[in-house]
């Protein structure tokens, strides 16, 4: 093959270096500087919004703000520094002091004179961050902006306790490492208290002040990422307990519309439905011993015509039995089966009742209290009405004797019955002749209330859509009129019409069980599961439920995005917002079982091994026995392959190349990765004998350098072919390379080792 003449063009391939003696871009660290600046701005806007995302900022300090934000950000954009001077922040920083009184007294939101006192320092924390932020031309005000976004995160965390603030607190401390990387690359060259874009550390510009502002991005991430579960260890061993003043305080209940301790008949109006998570319930064993039950809250004993109450709640204290254990009396008396008992776990959410729902006849509680107040219905009120999530466990008795054994029951009310649960007010004599004409021919209270209970579900319709006005007679009006209504109208017309024939009742209000989350394995209770019914007594049985309410109304089962959306938010509840000393020991618990199992497989694992590994050298022992010549020429070449390496390590690269070329030299193999792997071989080949090419050099450059013209005609000839093959796109016959390539080893082997 003729060789053309080396051309005086330098050809580089991708991976070669380019020898040019090129001067290195120009450095400049205003890249750098901006970075820092925008990177700043950033966690300053992430605290903010999660600040405003907890519902608790009124709408002009977000708006403001957020101005303040943009405008920063327009002058990032435009390269300037603040637009306001001293004077005007002096004399903006006295005007604020003269209005933060009046924030605290009047505008402040707040029922309280601590969340009044809260918020009217969160907006003085905005304001002096928005005028910082317009300000910001220093090392120091940078600093302060720094510190007001901490304050900011401090601050949301006293104002929420939902989910999605360790969405936010995460995406603050990626931009946070952030800005302390770049302070860090920054801090070395700025003098004591120069504006960060004047001088200091040099840094490249365009490409390679990319390259560094992409290297601290990466290095921000993987320290954010590594401190994830270096937090989160802390998080879970850190001793802790639930007080503090904020605790108690910093939190304003949320109203949950649906229920009430007191029920207004006719005032509702139109009830919207609420998504909002009202509790979890989690049971201990199947999910299905759960199913169909209701979550008692207050039972009801007087009705005015309008309004359902307990004007005469007669509250005792039960004090613990044990530690956080409270044993309960049978105040409520419900009619159940004592063989069916239910434990489950109650994790409330913060609600504006101190009421503890409960499924079941409860007949203990488990929860961190000092006392449990309990009403003469058996309804249970925590004293200390803690506003943030809490949680409590309850074991109860569930089930209703069978229809024979109620119909049994005497139809006579004890006098001190009848005194509590008879009692009317003035109502439409229409309403007692409906009760007496729906249950004509029935010989027992129990049939009455079957009747009713059946009457009131076919005749009438459920809806939430309700008149704006209140008639004079709600539930005559439900009955004869409108014939439409909620569950407290249902279950009031009821109660009065059983009273009305002298069945002793009472009005319940509470929440059905909700929806079950498989993936959380609990019932989510929300606000529209809110739900009114009725107990009714029966003598020497107890009291027994009846639901009148038309079934229907209650809602599907969760979607699967929307399961796992739950079960997160279910373990931010139970395991961070209400993470405690008692979850503590159940952590400790679970990992020391968990780790015994761990230590239990791991030792059979190692039996079984051994078993297996044992019967393996009785049968290598055996075939050592059998062919000792074998064993003892493979230890021998083994040695030599060994020495081999360490002494001479280039006849082993040598080796591979050998392989990888006659691996990548096969019929209709590709010719760029022949010709690559091919040149590979031919500089393995030249190394060997002392011959290598610098990073610097192209291959044609280091052709030019072999001097011996024996040597450096088959090797232009090759690394031609090689640049045809892989840069040019051009087919060789593997045939074709394997000569060329055989032509330019053995001009190498000629030549000496050095």
């Amino acid at each position: 093959m003729e060789v053309a003449t080396i051309p005086n063009r330098s050809s580089s391939a991708p991976g070669e270096s380019v020898s040019s003696g090129q001067t290195a871009p120009a450095l400049k660290r205003g890249n750098l500087a901006r970075y820092f600046k925008v990177s700043l701005l950033c966690t300053l806007a992430t605290a903010f919004f999660v600040l405003a995302s907890t519902g608790r900022l009124d709408k002009p300090a977000v708006i403001l703000f957020s101005a303040a934000l943009l405008a920063r950000l327009l002058m990032l954009a435009w390269r300037t520094e603040g637009c306001l001077s001293a004077k005007v922040v002096t004399g903006l920083s006295v005007a604020y002091l003269a209005f933060y009184p009046l924030d605290l007294a009047y505008l402040a939101a707040g029922s309280t004179l601590p969340d009044r006192m809260l918020m009217a320092t969160v907006h003085l924390a905005l304001f002096a961050s928005a005028i910082k932020v317009l300000s910001a031309s220093r090392n120091r005000d940078h600093f302060y902006l720094g510190l007001l976004s901490f304050v900011m995160m401090l601050a949301a965390a006293i104002l929420t306790v939902d989910a999605a603030y360790i969405a936010g607190f995460c995406l603050y401390a990626l931009f946070a490492i952030s800005t302390l990387l770049s302070y860090e690359v920054l801090r070395p060259s700025v003098p004591g208290d120069s504006p960060y874009g004047a001088g200091g550390a040099a840094v490249p510009d365009s490409h390679h002040a990319r390259s560094v502002e992409l290297a601290l991005g990466k290095a921000a991430l993987g320290l954010a990422l590594a401190l994830v579960p270096l937090s989160a260890v802390l998080f879970f061993v850190i001793p802790r307990y639930r007080s503090g003043y904020w605790w108690r305080t910093g939190l304003e209940p949320q109203l949950i519309s649906g229920f009430a301790e007191n029920v207004y008949l006719g005032e509702i109006g139109r009830i919207q439905r609420s998504e909002q998570v009202v509790m979890r319930v989690t049971p201990e064993g199947e999910a299905s011993a759960l199913e169909g039950e209701k979550l008692r809250g207050v039972a009801l004993s007087s009705f005015d015509g309008r309004r359902w109450s307990n004007a005469d709640r007669f509250e005792r204290v039960l004090m613990p039995a044990g530690p956080g254990t409270f044993r309960l009396p049978d105040l409520s008396g419900l009619a159940t089966r004592a063989d069916t008992t239910l434990h489950y776990k109650v994790l409330l959410e913060p609600l504006s009742t101190s009421v503890l729902f409960v499924a079941g006849r409860a007949r203990q509680i488990n929860a961190h209290l000092g006392f449990v107040l309990a009403d003469h219905a058996g309804s249970l009120l925590d004293p200390t009405h803690t506003p943030g999530p809490f949680a409590y466990e309850v074991e109860a008795e569930s089930g209703l004797p069978a229809a024979p054994e109620l119909r049994l029951a005497s139809s006579d009310v004890p006098e001190d019955i009848g005194h509590v649960y008879l009692g009317l007010p003035r109502l439409d004599p229409r309403v007692a002749q409906l009760a007496r004409q729906v249950t004509a021919g029935k010989s027992n209270n129990y049939d009455r209330a079957i009747v009713l209970q059946n009457y009131l579900q076919s005749h009438f319709a459920y809806s939430l859509d309700l008149a704006s006005s209140s008639p004079a007679d709600p539930v005559a009006n439900f009955l004869f009129e409108t014939k439409r209504g909620n569950c407290e109208f249902f279950a009031a017309a009821m109660a009065v019409m059983l009273r009305s024939i002298g069945v002793a009742t009472r009005l319940v209000n509470g929440f059905q069980i909700g929806s079950y989350n498989p993936v959380g394995k609990d019932f989510v209770v929300r606000g529209y599961n809110a739900h009114s019914w009725v107990e009714v007594y029966l003598p020497k049985v107890g009291w027994v439920p009846f639901d009148p309410t038309p079934p229907g109304s209650e809602t599907a089962d969760l979607g699967l995005i929307r399961a796992y959306l739950d079960a997160a938010q279910f373990f931010w509840s139970e395991w961070v917002v209400n993470y405690d000393a008692g979850h503590q020991v159940h952590l400790a618990a679970a990992v020391e079982s968990t780790s015994r199992g761990f230590d239990r497989r791991f030792r059979e694992f190692r039996w079984d091994i051994g078993h297996l590994t044992s019967g393996r050298f009785s049968d290598a022992r055996e075939w050592l026995s059998l062919h000792r010549i074998n064993a003892l020429a493979l230890v021998i070449i083994l040695l030599a392959l060994a020495t081999l390496a360490v002494r001479h390590p280039a006849w082993i690269e040598e080796l591979r190349a050998v392989l990888s070329w006659r691996l990548a030299s096969r019929p209709g193999a590709n010719s760029a990765h022949a010709a690559t792997v091919a040149y590979k071989r031919f500089l393995v080949a030249l190394a060997r004998r002392g011959i290598e090419r610098a990073p610097a050099e192209t291959s044609l450059e280091f052709a030019r350098k072999l001097g011996d013209p024996d040597l450096l005609r088959p090797a232009v000839s090759f690394i031609l072919m090689y640049q045809a093959a892989r840069f040019g796109n051009r087919a060789f016959a593997a045939s074709d390379l394997d000569a060329a390539l055989d032509a330019a080893l053995k001009a190498v082997n000629t030549r000496p080792i050095r």
